[in-house]
């Protein structure tokens, strides 16, 4: 039996439109899944980036959906997400049910199911422990602004940091001098995929694309374990 504690954050794109309803999975495709994982609460955190291999088709789907799988398996049980009930798992959920349903991977339902089987979704507990910081209309804090109350760093991927092209980053409409979530769902994921399929891993600009959207989805990955410690704290010093 394995021990320890998984985190895991999946990055998405919407190549067909902006998303409607975020709980709708027809409005996302998975690009990447950042993962984590920490054998003991002293022990350094193992973190890894799985991309999308290929097109936007259930295949290519199920080898990603696997892959994180079977990392997981390989490492421990039990996975820490930051809203996931809401959005990872969600989807995760539905992706498996499709590829499933599909004849391509029969077993993903019951590998997810087994994956999430004991989920803490760190949202809930941000919540909880930091009422404040949750936005009029929402039901959780933002990420960053539960890291911020418990006093941990997020690092921010800076696109200075990559040899893109002149006018590259201005081509896919992003204006912020550094990476967002919704500049991978609005632009860089279907960027990224649309060079996989086009065969442009040799580039110098889809490689740097691939090192900024690897460096961005492994970037919450020890602030989720960060975060989990401080709301165990939190918990116990209210008991």
């Amino acid at each position: 039996m394995h021990e320890g504690r998984l985190a895991v954050d999946i990055e998405t794109a919407s190549p067909n439109g902006p998303p409607s309803d975020f709980r709708n999975t027809d409005d996302f495709e998975l690009v990447a899944v950042g993962l984590g994982y920490r054998a003991s609460d002293d022990a350094e955190v193992e973190v890894e980036v799985l991309l999308r291999d290929g097109d936007w088709s259930l295949e290519h789907t199920a080898d990603l959906l696997r892959r994180v799988v079977e990392w997981c398996e390989a490492r421990g049980e039990g996975v820490v997400t930051y809203n996931g009930e809401y959005f990872d798992e969600h989807h995760l959920r539905t992706w498996a049910d499709r590829v499933a349903d599909a004849g391509v991977w029969a077993d993903a339902p019951s590998r997810i199911d087994a994956l999430f089987a004991d989920h803490v979704d760190l949202g809930t507990l941000a919540a909880e422990a930091y009422p404040e910081a949750v936005r009029p209309n929402r039901d959780i804090p933002a990420l960053w602004k539960a890291c911020k109350e418990a006093g941990i760093d997020q690092p921010t991927v800076w696109y200075d940091d990559y040899d893109f092209p002149a006018g590259y980053l201005e081509r896919l409409g992003i204006e912020d001098g550094h990476v967002k979530g919704a500049h991978v769902g609005e632009a860089l994921g279907e960027t990224y995929v649309d060079g996989v399929v086009a065969g442009l891993d040799h580039t110098r600009t889809h490689a740097e694309l691939t090192r900024l959207l690897v460096d961005y989805a492994a970037g919450d990955i020890e602030p989720l374990f960060s975060l989990h410690d401080a709301l165990r704290r939190a918990d116990a010093t209210t008991d």
